[in-house]
C-alpha cells in the first residue's frame, strides 16, 4: 500500500543503504591518508636532507618540496571526507535501520485499522437497523458492540499514530544526516567559504524538492550565486532546482577541468572525447548532469535543442527555452553508456526536427539524452536493481524538468528495452509527481509489476494522468525474453489499461516537408544499428530510434501531437 506520514507527508519508503560499503570506502581513504603522511615524511627528508651538490640534487630537492606541499592539502581533504563518511555511517546505521524496521509494523497497523473501521461501521449499522420494538437485551448488546468496536478503533488509531511518530522521527533524522553529509562533502574540498556560503550550501543540501532549491537560489545575491558557481560548480551543476543555464555553465566548467586532467584511461577518456563533440558547435548539446567519476560507470545527461546565447564572457544570457512546447527524455537500456552518446545524441536531434515538423507552426522541441544510472548487464537485467537505482535519479531529473520548464510544456519519456523498466518505475512509482504527460516504451524488456514494495508497497504502479504508448517489433525476441525471465518487471506495457500500441514493422510516414515516404521496419531489438536477429545482425539505421524507422516516426508524432501515425 502507498502510505504517507500524517504529520510531514513523507512517503513511506524503505531507505536503501549499505553502511558496510560506506565504511569500507572510508577505511580505504583513511589508509590512503596514512600513506600520504608517510610519503610527505620521505619527501620532506629529501627536500631538507639530501646530501650532495649539483643541478640534479637541487632539482630533486626542489621537486620533493613542491610535491610535499601538494600532497599535504590533498591528504587533508581526503581526511575530512573520511570524517564525513564515518559520521554518515553512524547516522544511517541508527536512524535508517530504525525507520526501515518500522515499515512492516506500520503497514500491519494500517491494515488492522482498516479492519477496525469496518467493524465499527458494521456495529453501528447493526445498531441502526434495530427495530423500534427490539428487546432491551438486543439494544444493550448492540450498544455494547458499538462501544467495544469504537474502543478497539481508538486503540488501533493510537497504536498507528505512535508508530508513525517513531518512523517520522527516524526518517527525519536520517534525512537531516544525509543533507548534513552532502553539505559537508561539498565543503570538504577546502575552498575558502565564508560562514554565509557554508550556510547556503547547507540549506541547498537539505532542500527536499526542486521548488525549494529554486526558492533558495532565487533568494541569493548575485555575489553569493557567483561564489557558489566558482567554488562548487559540481554541486550546483547537478542540483535540481538550480536554473538550467547556470547548470549548463557549471557542468561545462567541470567538464573542461576534467578534460584538462586527462588521461584517465579507457573507457572514460573515449567517453569524455565523445561528450566534447556533442557539446561542440556542430551538435550544440548542453550538459545538464555530469558525474564523470561515478562508479561503476560515468553518468551524464545532454540536452539538445536549447536556444543558448552567450555574452562576451561566455556565460549564458536570456531564456534558452522561450517558446518550448515539448521536452523529451531518452532512456537507454542494457549495456547503454556514454560510449553510445553519438547515436543517442543523433536520435535526440532528429526527434526535435521531426517533432517540430509534425507538430506544425509554433511547435518547439528539446530532448535530453539521459545516462543517469548503471545500466544492467546480462546477469543483472532480470532483476529490478538497476531500475530501482536509476529511477530514483530519473524521477529527480523529471521533477527538475517540470520546475524549469513549467507544467505548460508537454513532457515525454521514451525508454528502450530495460530503459522502459527504469522509466516506468520512475513515473509510475512516484505518485504522479513527475510532471510527465507521455510514457513511451519501445522494445520493452517489461515494466514494473505492481508489487515493487520499495516504491509502492502492495499498490500497483500509478500511471493516472499519463498517456502510455508501446511498440515491439514482431521479431523482437530479446524484449520478450527480458519480460518473461524477469523478477519484478514482467508486465508488457501494452497491457497497461488505456495504453496505445503503435507499429514498428515498416510502412509510410510523413517527411519533414509534409509529403510521405517509405520507412523501415525494425527487425529485432536494436535501438539503432545491429543487434536485431541472427540474419539481420549487421543491418543498420532500422532500430527503434533510427531516423527512418516507422517506430521513430511514430514517436515523433506522439511527442508532437499525442497521436500515432495512421
Amino acid at each position: 500500500m502507498s502510505l504517507t506520514s500524517p504529520e510531514r507527508g513523507y512517503l513511506l519508503e524503505r531507505i536503501d543503504y549499505d553502511s558496510g560499503a560506506i565504511e569500507g570506502v572510508a577505511a580505504a581513504l583513511a589508509t590512503l591518508v596514512d600513506h600520504a603522511a608517510d610519503a610527505c615524511v620521505v619527501l620532506d627528508s629529501i627536500h631538507h636532507g639530501l646530501e650532495g651538490r649539483g643541478r640534479a640534487i637541487d632539482t630533486a630537492t626542489d621537486a620533493a618540496g613542491r610535491l610535499s606541499q601538494r600532497v599535504q592539502p590533498t591528504a587533508a581533504t581526503i581526511g575530512r571526507i573520511v570524517d564525513v563518511l564515518r559520521g554518515y555511517v553512524d547516522a544511517v546505521t541508527s536512524h535508517a535501520r530504525t525507520a526501515n524496521d518500522l515499515i512492516d509494523e506500520i503497514e500491519a497497523a494500517h491494515a488492522a485499522l482498516q479492519v477496525a473501521e469496518e467493524a465499527a461501521s458494521d456495529a453501528r449499522a447493526q445498531q441502526d437497523a434495530l427495530s423500534a420494538d427490539a428487546s432491551w437485551a438486543a439494544v444493550t448488546d448492540a450498544a455494547s458492540a458499538v462501544d467495544d468496536a469504537d474502543g478497539d478503533l481508538d486503540a488501533r488509531r493510537g497504536a498507528l499514530g505512535e508508530l508513525w511518530s517513531r518512523w517520522e522521527s527516524a526518517y527525519r533524522c536520517w534525512d537531516d544526516a544525509y543533507g548534513t553529509a552532502l553539505a559537508a562533502l561539498v565543503a570538504a574540498t577546502g575552498a575558502a567559504d565564508d560562514a554565509g556560503i557554508r550556510l547556503v550550501i547547507s540549506s541547498l543540501a537539505h532542500a527536499d524538492t526542486p521548488a525549494e532549491v529554486a526558492a533558495i537560489w532565487a533568494s541569493l545575491s548575485a555575489q553569493e550565486q557567483q561564489a557558489l558557481f566558482e567554488r562548487h560548480p559540481g554541486f550546483i551543476g547537478n542540483l535540481e532546482g538550480v536554473p538550467y543555464p547556470v547548470r549548463f555553465d557549471a557542468n561545462r566548467a567541470v567538464y573542461d577541468r576534467t578534460v584538462r586532467a586527462m588521461p584517465y584511461g579507457d573507457p572514460l577518456d573515449g567517453q569524455l572525447r565523445q561528450l566534447g563533440e556533442e557539446l561542440g558547435p556542430e551538435f550544440a548539446g548542453e550538459l545538464l548532469m555530469f558525474h564523470p567519476f561515478e562508479q561503476p560507470q560515468a553518468t551524464a545527461a545532454v540536452m539538445y535543442g536549447t536556444a543558448v546565447a552567450r555574452d562576451d564572457s561566455g556565460r549564458i544570457v536570456g531564456d534558452p527555452f522561450t517558446g518550448t512546447t515539448n521536452v523529451s527524455t531518452l532512456v537507454g537500456g542494457m549495456f547503454s553508456s556514454l560510449d553510445d552518446l553519438a547515436a543517442w545524441g543523433e536520435s535526440a536531434r532528429n526527434l526535435n526536427r521531426f517533432a517540430d515538423a509534425y507538430g506544425g507552426p509554433g511547435t518547439r522541441s528539446v530532448t535530453i539524452a539521459w545516462y543517469g544510472y548503471d545500466s544492467p548487464n546480462l546477469l543483472t537485467e532480470h532483476t529490478m536493481g538497476s531500475a530501482t537505482e536509476g529511477a530514483a535519479r530519473l524521477t529527480s531529473t523529471l521533477r527538475g524538468v517540470e520546475q524549469e520548464l513549467g507544467s505548460g510544456v508537454t513532457s515525454s519519456v521514451i525508454g528502450h528495452s530495460y530503459g522502459s523498466t527504469t522509466a516506468f518505475l520512475a513515473v509510475g512509482g512516484a505518485d504522479g509527481q513527475t510532471g510527465v504527460d507521455r510514457l513511451i516504451a519501445v522494445g520493452s524488456a517489461g515494466v514494473p509489476d505492481g508489487y515493487h514494495a520499495a516504491w509502492t508497497g502492495d499498490d500497483p504502479m500509478d500511471y493516472s494522468g499519463v498517456e502510455v504508448y508501446a511498440s515491439r517489433a514482431p521479431w523482437d525476441f530479446v524484449a520478450r525474453y527480458g519480460e518473461v525471465s524477469s523478477f519484478g518487471h514482467g508486465t508488457d506495457p501494452a497491457d497497461i489499461p488505456g495504453a496505445t500500441q503503435f507499429e514498428s514493422d515498416g510502412g509510410t510516414a510523413p517527411t519533414l516537408s509534409g509529403g510521405s515516404e517509405t520507412v523501415l521496419g525494425t527487425p529485432g531489438h536494436a535501438a539503432h544499428d545491429g543487434g536485431n536477429s541472427v540474419w539481420g545482425w549487421w543491418e543498420s539505421d532500422n532500430g527503434y530510434l533510427s531516423r527512418d524507422s516507422e517506430s521513430f516516426r511514430n514517436i515523433a508524432s506522439i511527442v508532437a501531437k499525442g497521436e500515432v501515425l495512421q
